[in-house]
């Protein structure tokens, strides 16, 4: 049985738990789900996917017109990678770019397409801890589920790397003809912004469809932008903390880079998931679970017991 409570928005929710009821209960929620150990698997799967995304990337690129198109991926991935997982990445990046064969696009594409999957699919898992509820929906419909997301997730980067690439060119084209000289600064300044709407729009793709539960958009925006930003400011500090105070390559040796780019993706993951468990704790303050379920002791901000199963998805 779905439980029936009055709905709030999530400004309205955050405000009835208040910044500390909030902390504590992500706080505890991350313990209580063992979101950490499920970051240890979606790192182990988002390093499966690396080298078909690369090998999809670079093929791609290879038939693109744009001038300096490594470069520019490259010094992108320099601003959030460690200096040690940057000259894995990079190595590998400009080594599949060289060999190029114009067969590898959709052996890359199937490969990306399998191995991302299996990344969604623990997503899935580690949303539904999260949430609190069990999968009850059938393998193949969360196989199927996972697939078109991997494939919508496509389409919305492959949108956003079109913009960001090719605006400039076309942003050129139609200030000579329009006769406005602002054109290609203003689209320089915009794009940037348009990429990180669409990580964002991605993230709440993953946070709507993942979980077995019923769900609002008006859920998503908190979670997705603690998400967005939280991944931001962790590999800045990652890369600022590795680049000048870790010594893994002396610890770990030859693989040293292999377990930075492993305790990135690590991090990365559990971000992810926090976001995650901070839609499910606003999604239930919003409609009155943690008000029915409290204990009298501790009324204000005490745990949540057995509530979360209710919200699973028939």
């Amino acid at each position: 049985m779905t439980l029936k409570a009055d709905r709030k928005s999530p400004t309205t929710a955050v405000g009835h738990l208040g910044s500390w009821g909030l902390l504590k209960r992500v706080v505890a929620g991350v313990g209580e789900n063992e979101l950490t150990g499920y970051s240890a698997q979606l790192a182990y799967y988002f390093f499966l996917s690396l080298f078909p995304f690369m090998l999809f990337l670079t093929t791609l690129l290879a038939y693109l017109p744009a001038q300096h198109r490594t470069q520019t991926v490259l010094s992108i991935l320099a601003k959030i990678l460690p200096t040690q997982a940057l000259t894995l990445v990079k190595g590998n990046f400009e080594g599949l770019l060289h060999q190029h064969q114009s067969g590898l696009l959709s052996f890359g594409v199937a490969f990306a397409l399998y191995s991302a999957s299996n990344a969604i699919t623990a997503i899935s898992a580690g949303m539904n801890q999260a949430y609190g509820v069990r999968e009850e929906r059938p393998y193949w419909r969360v196989l199927l589920m996972a697939v078109l997301l991997v494939l919508a997730l496509a389409l919305v980067f492959m949108i956003a790397f079109a913009i960001f690439f090719f605006g400039p060119i076309a942003a050129n084209a139609l200030a000579g003809r329009l006769g406005f000289r602002l054109l290609p600064f203003v689209l320089d300044i915009i794009r940037w912004p348009i990429v990180l709407l669409a990580v964002i729009l991605a993230t709440a793709l993953l946070y709507y469809f993942t979980p077995n539960v019923r769900q609002s958009w008006r859920w998503l925006t908190p979670g997705s932008l603690f998400a967005v930003f939280g991944w931001i400011a962790t590999s800045l500090l990652f890369a600022f903390y590795v680049n000048n105070f870790g010594s893994y390559n002396k610890t770990y040796g030859s693989i040293g880079a292999v377990i930075v780019l492993l305790t990135w993706m690590y991090l990365g993951g559990l971000v992810l998931l926090i976001g995650g468990q901070i839609n499910a704790v606003i999604k239930r303050a919003g409609e009155g679970v943690d008000k029915k379920t409290e204990t009298p002791t501790d009324a204000r901000d005490g745990p949540v017991p057995n509530a979360r199963h209710q919200e699973a998805r028939r």
